[in-house]
């Protein structure tokens, strides 16, 4: 039995967290103004997690073996949440409470969950390729992959046939995204100094469950869902999480796993090697690596169509099946440059909205499966019946 303190705790996958591991394991749980509906066997502290001394008191009575670290402030309506206040909790937050537990326990393992939003959207993955053959030309109308030559050029900005990895070159687009970003870059700081021994930090594609599926309702479904978009040919294709697969990949952590030595990690002092100047962008985070550090792309085991998860949802039952209204991707692409006009200070998000509907949102999950971890779940599964195991 391991003391774990969830943060969060009666969020979205906090709770989920919460229910799964506190048979076997002394849960406490930190919320904030909501309190718990159904306590469990869990230890329950109301604590505001920007306020260091609430944070170190909470630590220094429990000493966590194991923090995972949920709470935040995710996507706000645009103009809700400033900048400011996103890096206070995302980001300032969140390397205090990593002080806080590694002070009382210096081998504590801290998972954080980020986002793949750190590596920007659409465009801004898209490999830039250059001088292929025709040939490869041929092969990749074909469906092949690029050559190795291309993609080890490109590593570190690059969207091949996996999708991009945790080596990639992260562009965030967003307030949301910057201060994920940042707060990895704290607790790296924190891992190379020797403070964190142990720091797992997980990058989510989004996450969703029958339940509650906004990460995905917001690519097919217009407002109040009263039809279906299918967005250009609604193949563009996107990595997806389900809530009970992220479950089990952080249960699979605790348990299984203590360390990943058999995970093949990109050594700092190599990749400068093969690529200095990559390296030298600091936001290529993955490339400082070291045996305290170790960063996961987490997803469903395949991405999924637009038009896959219009047609799932159409013959699940939890949502209405409503008629299907093809928007060519010009209209959007002139709707958000004009947007972009009109509030200058958000032009790149309004740009970005274009990017998540017309390119490809595709994360490379090769690093999470080495681990042995196989998802259980996939769209089809979570939305075909209401009685699927979480």
């Amino acid at each position: 039995m391991q003391n774990i303190l969830i943060t969060g705790a009666t969020g979205f996958i906090g709770s989920a967290l919460c229910s799964r591991l506190a048979s076997d394991n002394k849960v406490i749980g930190i919320h904030h103004k909501k309190k718990p509906i159904n306590p469990l066997n869990i230890i329950w502290e109301q604590a505001d997690l920007t306020d260091v001394n609430a944070v170190a008191v909470i630590c220094k009575k429990h000493s966590p073996d194991i923090v995972i670290h949920c709470a935040g402030i995710a996507h706000q309506k645009i103009g809700l949440v400033d900048s400011a206040s996103y890096a206070r909790v995302n980001s300032e937050a969140t390397e205090n409470l990593a002080r806080a537990a590694a002070q009382v326990n210096p081998d504590v393992r801290f998972i954080f969950l980020s986002s793949v939003s750190v590596y920007g959207e659409g465009a801004q993955i898209n490999p830039q390729i250059t001088q292929i053959t025709q040939s490869e030309k041929d092969a990749l109308r074909k469906g092949a992959c690029l050559p190795f030559r291309h993609r080890q050029a490109k590593a570190q900005k690059r969207e091949d046939c996996n999708g991009i990895g945790e080596d990639g070159e992260c562009q965030p687009s967003s307030d949301y995204a910057r201060s994920k970003l940042d707060a990895e870059r704290r607790l790296m700081a924190l891992a190379d100094e020797g403070i964190l021994n142990d720091l797992i930090i997980l990058r989510l594609a989004p996450v969703y469950d029958r339940e509650w599926s906004f990460n995905l309702d917001r690519r097919i479904l217009a407002p109040l869902h009263m039809a279906y978009i299918r967005f250009g040919s609604g193949r563009q294709k996107m990595s997806a999480l389900a809530r009970p697969n992220l479950v089990d990949f952080i249960e699979f952590l605790i348990h299984r796993l203590h360390r990943f030595p058999q995970i093949k990690s990109t050594n700092y002092a190599d990749s400068r090697r093969l690529n200095p100047q990559a390296c030298a962008n600091e936001n290529n985070l993955c490339n400082r690596r070291n045996l305290r550090i170790n960063i996961f792309n987490v997803c469903d085991t395949e991405p999924y169509e637009f038009n896959t998860i219009i047609q799932v949802f159409k013959n699940s039952g939890a949502h209405p099946n409503r008629p299907v209204i093809p928007v060519p991707l010009p209209v959007v692409w002139l709707a958000t440059r004009i947007a972009g006009g009109l509030l200058p200070s958000k032009r790149k998000w309004w740009h970005s909205c274009y990017d998540k509907l017309a390119s490809g949102l595709v994360f490379d999950n090769e690093k999470m499966l080495q681990t042995g971890f196989r998802p259980r779940h996939s769209l089809e599964t979570i939305f075909q019946s209401a009685d699927y195991a979480d």
